[in-house]
């Protein structure tokens, strides 16, 4: 009799380090290491964090942005743009061909658009009444 419980951390990266495992028989890695972790942030001169983003290169010579995030005091100064091309052309140097990330009718998409990227998938209603758009950029 199997038995479902909620995961500690601990129990979260036994997971994934499974599920990365299992994945490595299927496609071996291009890369020596597994994840490569290009996160970037903007500091102002008080020392606070203005923006940044979360983003990594992983096995596959593929990289991903998990957040790109700029204070309303800063928008429209350029730093989303300068985070995000930083972060391209580090992945490039590490190998990668293909970025992807997601973004919400609310939040990005046309910013993503000027900088190359196109919608791959859409989901609607997530959440109810809106959509949620995959994307991607080809870094050859």
């Amino acid at each position: 009799m199997y038995q479902l419980h909620p995961c500690s951390e601990e129990d979260k990266k036994s997971i994934i380090d499974g599920l990365v495992a299992y994945n490595l028989t299927c496609v071996p890695a291009v890369q020596e290491e597994l994840f490569i972790d290009l996160s970037r942030k903007v500091v102002s001169e008080a020392g606070t964090v203005i923006g940044g983003i979360v983003a990594r290169v992983y096995c596959w010579n593929c990289a991903d942005v998990d957040a790109l995030w700029v204070s309303e005091k800063y928008r429209g100064d350029g730093l989303g743009k300068k985070l995000l091309l930083q972060v391209e052309a580090a992945a490039r140097e590490k190998g990668a061909r293909f970025i992807h990330l997601d973004t919400f009718d609310f939040q990005a998409r046309g910013f993503y658009e000027n900088q190359g990227y196109e919608v791959f998938g859409v989901l609607d209603n997530c959440p109810e009444g809106h959509k949620r758009y995959y994307m991607k950029k080809c870094l050859l």
